[in-house]
């Protein structure tokens, strides 16, 4: 498998996740932390691996927030 596919079928899964986190936490529901969690954290590697950056550390930020929101969710 190339690495272009490879990075296809990442950035893919990293959309998917990222929109059904957002569905999820509207419905004011926990697991849409770990979803977008995973959705950033699987952006944060495709903008590593194509030289992006900036946007690979406001992915990363973005899925340490929501490792944050889901810590603080679970105490309360």
């Amino acid at each position: 498998m190339s690495l272009e596919y490879t990075k296809t079928i990442i950035e893919i899964a990293s959309a998917i996740l990222i929109l059904v986190a957002f569905e999820l936490l509207n419905q004011k529901k926990l697991k849409g932390y770990s979803f977008m969690a995973i959705g950033q954290f699987l952006a944060t590697i495709i903008c590593l691996m194509t030289s992006l950056w900036f946007l690979a550390v406001m992915h990363g930020f973005n899925c340490l927030l929501m490792i944050r929101g889901y810590v603080k969710w679970k105490r309360s």
